[in-house]
Formats: structure tokens, C-alpha cells, sequence
């Protein structure tokens, strides 16, 4: 499965990042496509009063929405609003933030099989940064956000204390597929990759 978190403030970026649009197409739509070769299921959680971009209509059986329950309290209400939305039997999930415009399939794929029985969540990282919103993660991992919030631990850092964490470097040749857009240069920079490449 996996759960995509869409309900950030966007504060950096001055818009709503989910719904932001290369070659007419939402980043949020581009990554629900990338995602759907190779999970059941999607949870997209945004925050209360926020639109749902538009998706593929050939996605809708596999996608469910959700919202944070309480507002502006960061990634972790996110992930515990959407583990309910999850069926029971799903016992890895990615997590992903909805600004990932080049993510590909393929990069997905490598986080997956990277996920064996020997570890618990797997991380990608570039240049010595760990990314916990491009990963996956086991479900009882995930489970912890609900007692960490109560302890008023709101870092996603502290999801890792105890598990068995794999770290998987950016692909050397393609590294822009790990990096999201915070800003409106960044996001300036993603829209010329699809102008220069085939990916759309």
C-alpha cells in the first residue's frame, strides 16, 4: 500500500503544492500514476477544507482520501488518520509527500525489493540527507505514530527508534528522482525536466 501526504502548508512554496500542474498534469496525479504498478492501494490525506486534485479515473478503485483530524500538527496525524483507510492484510507501506514530480516507477520499485525480510523501513537519502517521506515502511512501524503523538513526539525521525532501517542512496545517473519541490525555483527547475525529456 501506500500513503500519500498532501496536506502540508506549503509555506515555502506560497501555493498548495498537491495541486500544482506540469504539462496539465498535478504532481499529486503524476505520482498516484508512478505509484499503482506496484501497490493495492492508496491513501491520500489532505488537510481539512483542502481540494483533491484531480486523478486518473481509471485509479479510483485503488485510491481513498482522507483528512487530518486535527489540524496543523504535521506528518505524523497524517499517517495516523491514513492507516485505518489501509485493509489489515497490507503490511508494508510507502510513504510518500506529494511533491515528488520525477519519481518514476522504477525507483519505486528498487525501494520495494530493497525491503526484505532483514529490515523494517527502508529510507532513500542523497548527499547524507535521510528522506522519511520517500520510504517504506512495515505497518507496525507506521503504528507507532499514534503513542508518539500522545508523548507529544512529532518528529518522524523518532518512527525509526527500534527498527531495522535500510538507507538507499539516490541513483547516481538520475538523483532528481528523490527530490521534491519546496519552492518556486525548485519547482521551476521540475517543470524544465519534462521539458526536456519524453516523461509525461
Amino acid at each position: 500500500g501506500a500513503i500519500i501526504l498532501a496536506g502540508g502548508q506549503s509555506s515555502r512554496m506560497g501555493t498548495d503544492k498537491a495541486s500544482l500542474e506540469i504539462s496539465g498534469k498535478s504532481i499529486v496525479e503524476r505520482l498516484l500514476v508512478k505509484l499503482s504498478p506496484i501497490v493495492d492501494e492508496i491513501v491520500v490525506i489532505r488537510a481539512p477544507g483542502q481540494d483533491m486534485p484531480h486523478f486518473p479515473e481509471e485509479l479510483k478503485d485503488m485510491i481513498r482520501e482522507g483528512w487530518d483530524s486535527v489540524k496543523g500538527q504535521g506528518p505524523l496525524q497524517g499517517i495516523v488518520d491514513a492507516l485505518p483507510l489501509l485493509k489489515p492484510k497490507i503490511n508494508k507501506v510507502f510513504l510518500l509527500t506529494c511533491d515528488l514530480p520525477c519519481i518514476t516507477t522504477e525507483w519505486l520499485q528498487t525501494i520495494k525489493d530493497v525491503m526484505t525480510d532483514e529490515f523494517d523501513i527502508v529510507c532513500t537519502e542523497e548527499n547524507g540527507i535521510i528522506n522519511p517521506f520517500l520510504a517504506i515502511y512495515r505497518r507496525p512501524v507506521l503504528e507507532k505514530a499514534s503513542k508518539l503523538m500522545s508523548e507529544g513526539k512529532r518528529r518522524p525521525i523518532f518512527l525509526w527508534e527500534g527498527w531495522r532501517m535500510a538507507r538507499l542512496s539516490a541513483p547516481e545517473e538520475t538523483p532528481w528522482v528523490c527530490r521534491g519541490v519546496n519552492t518556486p525555483e525548485e519547482f521551476k527547475i521540475a517543470k524544465k525536466y519534462f521539458n526536456t525529456t519524453k516523461d509525461d
